[in-house]
C-alpha cells in the first residue's frame, strides 16, 4: 500500500463518502521511481508533495478545480500514463482509507482552471497561470470528516 492522490469532483468525494465504490481505473498520483527521477527528488516528503501537486493540477485540467483526497490504496500501473508524474491506476478501498482532503480556496485557481480547462498534465503544468497558482496558492489541508464542507459551498 502506498499514499496516493487522488482528484475528485464534488460528487465523487460525496459519492465515496457516501459508502459508493470509485471506479477502478480512476487515476491518481503517488511517489514513483519514474517521478522522483523526472524532478530529481531524493526525499520521499518532497515526493509526495510533487504528487500531491500533480494531482491538483490534473483535477484543474479535468474538473476546474483542486480537489484531492490522499489514501492509502495499491496503485497499478496506467495505459498511456505520463509516469514522470507519478500517474497510476488506483483501486481504492472505502472512504475509511483516507486521511486528508486538499482543496483551494474559493476564487483562487479560477485563471488558473480556464487556463488548464481539458490539457494534458504536462502542458497543463507548464501554462503560466498554473505557475503562477502553484507558486502563490498553497492547497488548503482539511480532515476527512469535513467532506460535506467542502462541497456545500
Amino acid at each position: 500500500m502506498s499514499l496516493v492522490f487522488v482528484p475528485l469532483t464534488p460528487l465523487l468525494l460525496r459519492d465515496w463518502a457516501s459508502g459508493a465504490s470509485m471506479p477502478a481505473s480512476l487515476p491518481a498520483y503517488t511517489d514513483t521511481p519514474a517521478l522522483r527521477s523526472a524532478f530529481d527528488i531524493t526525499d520521499e516528503e518532497d515526493a509526495e508533495r510533487v504528487a500531491l501537486l500533480a494531482a491538483s493540477v490534473a483535477g484543474l485540467a479535468a474538473y476546474g478545480l483542486r480537489l484531492v483526497a490522499v489514501a492509502e490504496a495499491a496503485p497499478v500501473p496506467r495505459p498511456n500514463a505520463d509516469p514522470d508524474f507519478g500517474e497510476v491506476n488506483v483501486a481504492v478501498g472505502s472512504y475509511g482509507t483516507v486521511s486528508a482532503l486538499f482543496v483551494d480556496e474559493a476564487g483562487v485557481a479560477d485563471a488558473a482552471a480556464a487556463a488548464a480547462s481539458g490539457l494534458p498534465l504536462a502542458e497543463a503544468w507548464e501554462d503560466p497561470a498554473v505557475i503562477g497558482l502553484l507558486s502563490d496558492a498553497d492547497l488548503l489541508w482539511h480532515g476527512p470528516g469535513e467532506w460535506e464542507a467542502l462541497i456545500s459551498g
